[in-house]
This record gives structure tokens, C-alpha cells and sequence, in this order.
């Protein structure tokens, strides 16, 4: 990821974000922590799933990801409203 991008996720805990990992996956996320600092810099947090009224929770638990392990952070897309 990209200097602006980490810079973006810092300003993103407690938000959604969508984390586009090095392997190629792609994952929702609300970002509980960053912790940019030590050996092994990684985040904590949730995935998500969009739904018509909003974000939830896909699961039970949480995720710990590698700063290393994250190639782009992006905005989620906007929900579309039916007409």
C-alpha cells in the first residue's frame, strides 16, 4: 500500500474500508486498531458484509492482518438506493 493509503487508514478506525490483500483477496473490513509501529505493523478488525441498510458483521470473530499483507485500501462502494 501506498504512503497516502496508510495514511488514509489511520484516519479509518471505526469505519469500513476495503482491504485488497497482496494474495489477491479482498475483504470489507471495520478497523477496530492500527498498530503501526514494531517489527510486524498490522491492524485488527472485523469483516463486514453491505447490506441495503448498512454494514454487518460476517462473523464471530476478528481479523489480525500484516500492514505487509495489505496492497490497497479504498472506500467501500456507495450503496445503491432502488428507485
Amino acid at each position: 500500500m501506498t504512503e497516502a493509503e496508510k495514511s488514509f487508514l489511520k484516519t479509518q478506525v471505526d469505519e469500513v474500508v476495503v482491504l485488497e490483500m497482496t494474495d489477491g483477496s479482498s475483504m470489507l473490513a471495520q478497523i477496530l486498531v492500527i498498530v503501526d509501529e514494531g517489527e510486524t505493523p498490522d491492524l485488527f478488525c472485523l469483516e463486514v458484509e453491505q447490506t441495503p441498510s448498512g454494514f454487518v458483521r460476517k462473523g464471530p470473530n476478528g481479523h489480525s492482518i500484516l500492514l505487509a499483507e495489505i496492497a490497497r485500501v479504498m472506500r467501500p462502494p456507495a450503496i445503491e438506493e432502488s428507485a
